[in-house]
């Protein structure tokens, strides 16, 4: 199954232009098979979701980008709404009582405003970033981080034998599905999808961006 993990609409986030239901449409169009609403430091209820997943009969799934001290992540499992910033390693806490996934967000596309090339950041010296650390994946197909942040990305998750998921952090209807995540077995829920994760039956990849490149 190819599914956009990364997505933020206008129902919860401030600085996405998406329609939820149009988010879905647009999901079909380009061929994937599921998506998931990660609001910033808000979550949906699963009613909510459940209603729109039902309405288009397409699966929608539901997580949440936490901010951290040390950086953004996708958090999926905990179910809650955060106001504030917290330190990653109390959010492990909370995200392992409940048998949840966290995944480093786009860790490196902060070096945008200075390049990656001009700071010649190595492997070795990203992964020992803080963000790298107390999570179960990393992000390393973003679509709002350049082709250079995100090689970079997966260099470093490869030196920490950290799985490879890709998500899109669409905020305007054309990024859907630039990067997702494909995963090897069927995905219905969010119980399907956290299994999946924790099991790393899936592997991270650009869709629509390469499609477009070629």
């Amino acid at each position: 199954m190819i599914i956009d993990l990364h997505l933020h609409t206008n129902a919860l986030s401030s600085d996405s232009s998406i329609d939820p239901e149009d988010a879905v449409i647009e999901a079909k169009r380009v061929g994937l098979d599921g998506i998931c609403f990660t609001e910033h430091n808000r979550v949906w209820r699963a009613d909510d979701v459940a209603r729109i997943s039902s309405k288009l009969d397409f699966p929608v799934l539901r997580g949440i980008e936490v901010d951290t001290v040390e950086g953004h992540v996708l958090v999926f499992g905990l179910y809650r709404d955060f106001d504030g910033i917290i330190r990653l390693p109390e959010l492990r806490q909370w995200v392992d009582e409940v048998g949840g996934v966290i995944i480093a967000a786009h860790p490196l596309k902060g070096f945008r405003a200075f390049g990656v090339a001009e700071l010649q950041l190595t492997p070795e010296q990203a992964s020992k970033r803080k963000i790298f650390h107390d999570v179960d994946a990393v992000e390393c197909f973003s679509g709002r981080s350049t082709d250079a942040e995100n090689r970079l990305t997966q260099n470093a998750a490869e030196m920490l034998n950290l799985e490879a998921v890709g998500g899109s952090d669409a905020h305007v209807l054309d990024d859907i599905g630039n990067c997702v995540t494909i995963f090897d077995n069927r995905i219905m829920s969010d119980v399907d999808l956290i299994r999946e994760l924790k099991e790393g039956n899936f592997r991270g990849a650009y869709l629509r961006r390469c499609e477009e490149e070629t």
